[in-house]
């Protein structure tokens, strides 16, 4: 048992020991006391409040998990469930076809997951009723919103007010263990009730307020302007053409596709405003195909949506030498270019020599330092100054010298063109080099496009406040060459251009397995799509501009001519005499360069790749 610090002294003198124990045993229990027995000290009230508000959120994140909304929209029954979890925030449809997926509507990380019941009656409803299931669909779900949301918030605050309790409860045994002794006897019960139920309430509204202050702060109205869309539904959605391949195979899952799709359209149309532009043409963006026959596979994307502009921006061989563009890969190229002009420029795969072959297809026009207009647009292109496999820094992988040797291309590139020349487009294969140019030129370029790095940038990137032009970094659509390693995604993109020249809606495609004509297998249809849609806000651009397919694509000139269309021209854009003066070179911050193609392994093979001057090959490290 444990010793009574106030049990009568034994006869005679007490040990040292026995004195050092009573004391310890009297210091903790004052210590207990202090600090768990009595309501008034502020530690204990501290330790309570936070263990029961975190009990409350806890329990809230379940409540709405296990607890989801039914209900039955345009005879399609739905069910609504919600997660707090960063990994599924937002909006989502799921379904067993593929997902479409809102991640923008707040930065709170709670999420709603709509699952479509779609039954043979639904499958009926929605193949026959056309755009009026469409809208009869949007409508219907938009009226359901408020009841959607009541139900998640009475859920959410059952949760909280349980949670709370819970903590509390949970507190309150732990100073029972630690005090061996029941926190009641401290106060009056009716004393304690009253403290718990203010405790409740403090935490509940405590955690309410934060939770809506903070999803009201971070709420983004245009949560619907970016989304992407997943598995057999990104197949179909992309290649429309691939659903008649289904349902030669299976009617039934053709039936519910096309169900499932006129949902998408359903949840991802964006509103009517008459100042919404209609699109004029689509444009293609790959980069870093190394030498990947991919232009027959591409052929299927630019039938399905239209495309009829390309923009290449580099690395189309691994090392720079003609003989890999053999004429069987050149053949695939001009049996797109004969109806598809293609914009292309140089990048550090690629020699003077590639890029000389590649203006010999028709319809292929190579820039670099020179302006083309095409189809109502003025872009400029610039080739990359580097040569992979070369000697000294112009071979270098180091950062910190290619950031130099970019940068200083940048300023020439930017010294050699006319200053106040507007560009709807400004083309560089590495983003440093593109980036550089944009920031010396301000707001007289209104969108750049690059690669290299074999990643797209984020889709929140492409148009952001801070700056003012949209930045484009195109991952590698040749999956990093025919010598890469496994694990890079197939990306391209479409960008739509509306009739008075406004750039409106971008497609970002990643295929994680791209089922090439020869290599197409069952067990991969329908799980190598994946897609992201963003629609831009409105550029300063004058109301009065035209585009269409029927410009054409002008002859390339050089930068310096006087003939350039200029910024009071194209843009509603008003520089100022400082803006125009002549710029000073600005150097971006040193960034990662790779291009995760320049592999030892094919180093050695390195031919000619600068102009006029043949490289050595490289001996292998």
């Amino acid at each position: 048992m444990p010793e009574d610090p106030d049990a009568p002294e034994p006869q005679g003198h007490p040990s040292a020991s026995s004195r050092l124990r009573r004391f310890a045993v009297k210091a903790r229990r004052f210590t207990i006391n202090q600090m768990f027995r009595r309501p008034e000290h502020p530690w204990r009230a501290a330790v309570r409040f936070v263990v029961s508000l975190m009990a409350a959120l806890a329990v809230a994140a379940i409540a709405v998990s296990v607890y989801p909304y039914r209900s039955t929209v345009a005879n399609v029954d739905i069910v609504v469930s919600g997660s707090v979890t960063p990994a599924h925030r937002g909006i989502t449809v799921d379904s067993s076809l593929g997902s479409l997926q809102f991640r923008d509507v707040t930065a709170v990380p709670i999420g709603l997951h709509v699952t479509p019941r779609i039954d043979l009656d639904a499958v009926r409803e929605v193949t026959n009723g056309g755009a009026a299931f469409t809208q009869e669909f949007r409508s219907q779900l938009e009226a359901a919103v408020p009841a959607m949301i009541l139900h998640f918030v009475l859920a959410a605050l059952i949760g909280l007010i349980l949670g709370a309790l819970i903590g509390d409860l949970i507190v309150d045994g732990a100073i029972s263990v630690l005090a061996n002794n029941d926190p009641v006897r401290s106060g009056s019960r009716r004393h304690r009730l009253a403290a718990t139920a203010m405790l409740v309430g403090t935490s509940t509204l405590v955690a309410l307020l934060a939770l809506t202050a903070t999803i009201g702060l971070t709420y983004r109205s245009n949560w619907w302007q970016r989304y992407a869309v997943t598995g057999l539904l990104a197949d179909i959605a992309a290649t429309p053409d691939k659903l008649a391949a289904l349902d030669a195979r299976d009617a039934g899952a053709a039936d519910k596709v096309r169900a499932v799709l006129r949902l998408q359209d359903a949840l991802t149309q964006p509103a009517t405003s008459a100042d919404t532009p209609e699109t004029a043409y689509n444009v293609m963006f790959v980069s870093d195909v190394h030498r990947r026959d991919i232009y027959s596979y591409l052929q299927e994307y630019i039938d399905a949506n239209s495309v009829k502009l390309l923009v290449n921006t580099g690395d189309e061989t691994l090392v720079g030498n003609t003989a890999e563009l053999t004429s069987s890969y050149l053949a695939s190229i001009r049996r797109i270019t004969e109806k598809t002009p293609m914009i292309w420029i140089k990048g550090n795969h690629d020699s003077a020599s590639v890029a000389r072959r590649m203006a010999e297809i028709p319809g292929v026009t190579v820039l670099d330092q020179e302006v083309v207009t095409a189809m109502g647009l003025q872009i400029y292109g610039v080739g990359d100054p580097r040569t992979y496999g070369a000697a000294g820094d112009a071979g270098s992988d180091d950062v910190d010298v290619v950031t130099k040797i970019e940068t200083e291309a940048a300023r020439t590139a930017v010294q050699n063109l006319n200053r106040d020349t507007y560009f709807d487009l400004l083309l560089a294969h590495e983003p440093v080099m593109a980036d550089a140019m944009a920031a010396t030129l301000g707001p007289t370029v209104r969108a750049t496009a690059s690669g290299h790095v074999h990643h797209q940038n984020d889709t929140s990137d492409l148009q952001t406040g801070d700056r003012d032009h949209i930045r484009l970094v195109e991952g590698t659509t040749g999956l990093g060459g025919l010598l890469a390693a496994a694990g890079d995604p197939m990306e391209f993109s479409i960008l739509s251009v509306g009739t008075n020249c406004q750039y409106t809606r971008i497609i970002r495609y990643q295929l994680a397995d791209p089922a090439l004509p020869d290599q197409t297998r069952a067990d991969t249809y329908g799980n190598n799509s994946a897609f992201d849609v963003h629609y831009f806000e409105p550029q300063q651009v004058r109301d009065d501009r035209v585009c269409s397919v029927d410009e054409g694509v002008s002859d390339p000139i050089p930068a310096s001519a006087t003939n350039l269309a200029t910024v009071q021209d194209w843009s509603s854009q008003e520089l100022s005499e400082e803006s125009l003066a002549t710029p000073s070179e600005v150097t971006p911050e040193p960034v990662s360069t790779a291009d995760e193609a320049g592999d030892a392994s094919i180093a050695a093979t390195a031919g000619d790749s600068t102009p006029g001057q043949a490289v050595s090959p490289s001996p292998t490290p």
